[in-house]
């Protein structure tokens, strides 16, 4: 141990041999081993764990650690073996918490410590580190790319129900990651074309350790055992949430299953809940990013596709209603055949289900362009249309009855892609329930509780945790995931400030969610 000079702010640093190179330690205090301690022996002043990081990395696995808790050994040991097998540094961000009830002692004092396990301490003298094993911590700012930035210098208190709140900015234009024992993701809209930011947080390595407050067991019940895995490609990252199980540590990404034991071909997943279709307006990249050579569907052979908004409904749109140029550019490019446009979502959709995989089409709102059309226009008025009008609407007539609800009439889009005769493709109905692995798949996301719009915010807490569309826009919060565009990522609606994302959920064999963003063509590195 040896003095190495002071930081900016005036603190002395010291360094120590480790490993066969040094570790940089910022103390708020002199000479570590001068270090005041409490009663039980932890460390009374805050520590900085400003570890050298390989600038040559380029894939990361980013945790969180709550002070004077134990670590999830399994989930540790998992987390071990994909760094090894990733080839990626583990970087564990320290939090602080004060439990006074906590049934681990440090915790009542908030003590500046953590774990043996991801913070070794000298068994000579447990106020420095270990002389030879390293630290996992990491509490500094550091920007891992130019548009990704670690903000392992704050700590936010485990039990905050929203620990992005107020984060927006802080960044600038670079997305960001902060350590938290809650799994939160959202995307910032940004102007000027530019793709959106994301603030995520990271879930916890450490175990469940909060008060017996209200507070505190809610904080409780929404810790996440989780990390997220980062991937650099020059001013491009890819970013994937991992989520462990309780029990067994064991957590998948992507087409792998890691353990404490090691890692191994991950099992089908049961879903891939693609970002809304639009097919007429599909982006050609995430196109063959989702079933192309090496696509995720391909690659990884989901059992189920589950599409939302398959149809875009441009055609029939009826935003476009009093608006004479949408008419005549619709005209002029043949884009005003509403049944050759439903047409092509039907066989879009059938050519894509092949083996023994299912689709399944969730009822969503520019699917049901197609019924507002039928609803409100006169067909003597619209001669390129009357013939597919007729056909739809007698189908519609014919199947319209009244019982103990109210009206109830077919859905038209429905009936035509069942037309289509594929076995392996289901519509389901509005509300009608479609869940695999415990996670409820049938929600678009424009419905919300009790007649109210449909958002992240009042889906995420509806007793289910789930997977929806709507908006454009991933994210994450509690119990809901919600996927993003499979479109360009501007359409002639979204000018201004956007914040939309492609980017779809994979639902894994053991009912774990994955967010899968597609950056410019590419969905991993």
């Amino acid at each position: 141990m040896h003095k190495a000079g002071t930081t900016p702010g005036g603190r002395t640093r010291w360094q120590c041999r480790q490993g066969g190179g040094e570790r940089t330690l910022c103390y708020s205090t002199t000479n570590p081993l001068k270090l005041a301690t409490s009663k039980s022996g932890a460390s009374n002043k805050r520590l900085v764990f400003n570890r050298e990081l390989d600038p040559t990395t380029k894939r990361y696995i980013v945790t969180a650690a709550q002070n004077a808790t134990p670590v999830h050994q399994a989930f540790f040991e998992s987390l071990k073996q994909a760094a090894k097998h990733l080839d990626a540094e583990l970087i564990v961000i320290p939090i602080r918490y004060k439990n006074p009830t906590s049934r681990w002692t440090l915790s009542q004092a908030n003590a500046e410590v953590w774990a043996d396990e991801i913070d070794p301490k000298d068994p000579k003298n447990p106020a420095l580190p270990h002389p030879t094993k390293p630290s996992y911590l990491y509490n500094r700012r550091r920007k891992l790319n130019a548009n990704l930035v670690l903000l392992g210098d704050i700590k936010t208190v485990p039990t905050a129900s929203s620990p992005l709140t107020g984060f927006d900015a802080i960044s600038g234009g670079e997305s960001a990651i902060l350590g938290h024992t809650k799994l939160q993701l959202k995307v910032i809209p940004t102007p000027n074309n530019k793709l959106p930011k994301i603030l995520t947080t990271t879930g916890a390595v450490t175990v469940a350790n909060y008060t017996d407050s209200k507070a505190g067991k809610i904080g409780e019940f929404h810790h996440m055992l989780g990390a997220v895995i980062v991937e650099l490609e020059g001013k491009v990252f890819h970013m994937r949430h991992v989520s462990a199980n309780h029990d067994t540590g064991e957590f998948t990404d992507l087409t792998t299953t890691y353990s404490p034991s090691g890692h191994r071909r991950a099992a089908r997943p049961l879903a891939l809940v693609m970002g809304d279709t639009h097919v007429d307006f599909i982006d050609p990249k995430v196109e063959a990013a989702t079933f192309g050579r090496g696509g995720i569907v391909e690659t990884l052979n989901p059992q189920n596709l589950v599409w939302h908004d398959l149809l875009d409904g441009y055609s029939c749109n009826p935003h476009h209603k009093d608006n004479p140029f949408n008419r005549i550019a619709k005209q002029k490019s043949g884009a005003d055949d509403v049944g050759a446009e439903v047409r092509r979502a039907v066989e879009f959709v059938k050519a894509r289900t092949t083996g023994d995989r299912q689709s399944v089409v969730v009822a969503s709102n520019h699917d049901d362009f197609l019924r507002r059309w039928i609803v409100k226009t006169d067909w003597r008025e619209d001669a390129v249309n009357a013939e597919f009008y007729l056909k739809t609407a007698l189908k519609m007539v014919q199947g319209t009855t009244l019982n103990e609800t109210g009206t109830s009439s077919p859905d038209p889009f429905a009936y035509w892609i069942s037309r289509a005769g594929h076995p392996r493709v289901r519509v389901l109905a509005v509300d009608e329930a479609f869940q695999l692995g415990g996670v409820d798949l049938g929600m678009h996301g424009e419905l919300g509780p009790n007649g109210a719009r449909g958002s992240i915010k009042n889906l995420r807490r509806i007793g289910a945790r789930s997977i929806v569309g709507h908006s454009h826009v991933p994210g994450i919060d509690e119990g809901c995931m919600q996927v993003g565009t499979s479109t360009r990522l501007r359409l002639e609606y979204n000018a201004g400030p956007s914040s939309w994302l492609n980017a779809h959920a994979l639902l894994h064999a053991d009912g774990k969610r994955q967010l899968v963003f597609i950056i410019d063509g590419n969905w991993r590195m």
